[in-house]
């Protein structure tokens, strides 16, 4: 679940509507989500984080990756101790969530100098970006599918009875990341978290997205060049759930 709308830090308000919905249709408990920063649209940290991997110029897409990889390595410097009091020990693989539409996988796998990013960040950690590959069975929008990606079979004794932690840029319904965690989880993962750079919210079309950022201590993003998380989604309480 998203602990920012229906975890701890959402002063036990329950779970939030997308989270019943992909809980549900996945059939698995969801693992705990981390969202970095409130990704409002439109905002500048959304057009960073579409624009790393979606920008038809290329000079665009190398100005904004490397605010990606800060974004990170701040984050995760900052709370590896919030991630492993969630995954129930220290983390053992950082890896990033597959594209469900592209064939070369991962547009996180592309960002330069990330895996020393998240060595640097997560001392011990494998950085391990090719263990999960997209297989044939949908999944879009709320519409989650454990059988949606799969852990190759040269990665599978990487996998089982490690703790790992899912990197992705967005949030929005965590169809796609829940769905990652699961193949993880089947193949016999201890635990799985996941970290997501923007939990994205729609003020603009949901009155319950405009409350929960009008109740939030957590501030939206006002540009990505700030990238230093004094606290994550553990170390705050808000006052609305969102969906």
């Amino acid at each position: 679940m998203c602990l920012v709308c229906c975890g701890p830090a959402a002063g036990g308000q329950g779970v939030c509507f997308a989270c019943r919905v992909v809980g549900h249709r996945l059939g698995v408990p969801l693992v705990p989500v981390f969202p970095v920063r409130l990704c409002p649209l439109p905002s500048p940290l959304y057009a960073v984080l579409l624009g790393y991997k979606e920008s038809p110029v290329a000079e665009a897409r190398r100005r904004f990756a490397p605010m990606v990889g800060s974004l990170f390595g701040a984050f995760l410097g900052a709370h590896a101790g919030c991630l492993a009091a969630a995954a129930g020990g220290a983390l053992e693989m950082a890896l990033p969530v597959p594209s469900t539409a592209r064939p070369r996988g991962a547009p996180l796998a592309d960002v330069e100098g990330l895996a020393r990013v998240v060595r640097t960040a997560l001392p011990g950690v494998r950085w391990s970006p090719d263990v999960l590959a997209r297989s044939h069975a949908p999944v879009g929008h709320m519409r989650p599918d454990g059988r949606a990606f799969e852990v190759r079979a040269a990665a599978r004794p990487f996998v089982r009875d490690h703790r790992a932690v899912l990197l992705d840029d967005t949030y929005v319904s965590g169809a796609r990341a829940q769905s990652a965690a699961a193949a993880l989880r089947r193949a016999g993962a201890r635990a799985v978290v996941i970290v997501a750079l923007g939990r994205v919210l729609r003020p603009d079309r949901s009155l319950v997205h405009a409350a929960f950022l009008r109740g939030t201590r957590i501030q939206p993003s006002a540009g990505a060049g700030g990238a230093t998380a004094l606290r994550c989604c553990r170390c705050v309480q808000t006052g609305a759930a969102t969906e």
